[in-house]
C-alpha cells in the first residue's frame, strides 16, 4: 500500500494533446491527509506545481511506473536535481459517486500507508466529478492524469498514462527555476 501511494503521488504520463493548455486550473477544494484544507490552485502561486489526479483503481499500474523517476527528480533532497527543481507536488485522489461511501475508510488505509513526510502532498477530494473531467478532459478512467501549471496557476503541460524518460525531460525543462 505505502509503495502504491508513493507511485499515485509520483504520477506523470505521456503527452495529451487536447486542449486545456493555457487554461487555469479548475479550483477544486481538498485536504491534505492532516486534514488541512488547500484550494488548488489558488494555494500554490508563486511556484510551479505540478499535480496528479486518480478517480480510478484501474491507473494504479501506470502510476508505478511514475514512482521512482519523478521521486528522484523532482522530491529527492538528496538529489543534485533538487537543487534546480522546487516545485509544489499534489496528488488529488477523488472521491466521486458511490466511492464517496468509502472515503472515511480509504482515508484511514491512505494514512496508515503514507510516510509521514509525503501528508501534505497526498491530497483528497471528495463530491462531484463530472466538471473537473470535462474541464480538464480527463476522458479514460483507467489513466492518472497529471498536470504542469506555470506561476500563477495555468496549465502548461498535460500527461496521462505511463512514464516515458522522454515526458519527465520536457516536465523537468518547464519547471526548472
Amino acid at each position: 500500500m505505502k509503495n502504491f501511494l508513493i507511485a499515485i503521488l509520483l504520477t506523470f504520463s505521456s503527452l495529451l494533446t487536447s486542449g486545456q493548455t493555457g487554461n487555469t486550473f479548475p479550483n477544486i477544494d481538498v485536504l491534505d491527509l492532516n486534514d488541512k484544507a488547500l484550494n488548488i490552485p489558488e494555494d500554490l502561486t508563486g511556484k510551479y506545481s505540478l499535480i496528479g489526479v486518480a478517480f480510478s483503481e484501474d491507473a494504479q499500474n501506470d502510476l508505478y511506473t511514475w514512482s521512482q523517476p519523478i521521486f528522484s527528480e523532482f522530491m529527492d533532497d538528496n538529489n543534485l536535481s533538487s537543487l534546480v527543481y522546487d516545485p509544489h507536488v499534489h496528488l488529488i485522489l477523488m472521491f466521486t459517486g458511490t466511492n464517496q461511501l468509502a472515503y472515511n475508510k480509504a482515508k484511514q488505509q491512505i494514512i496508515g500507508g503514507t510516510d509521514e513526510s509525503l501528508t501534505d502532498n497526498i491530497v483528497l477530494y471528495k463530491g462531484a466529478m463530472e466538471s473537473y473531467r470535462k474541464t480538464l478532459k480527463m476522458k479514460d478512467r483507467k489513466k492518472p492524469y497529471f498536470f504542469v501549471l506555470d506561476k500563477e496557476g495555468k496549465i502548461i503541460y498535460v500527461t496521462s498514462g505511463r512514464y516515458t524518460m522522454k515526458t519527465l525531460k520536457e516536465v523537468g525543462n518547464l519547471i526548472e527555476e
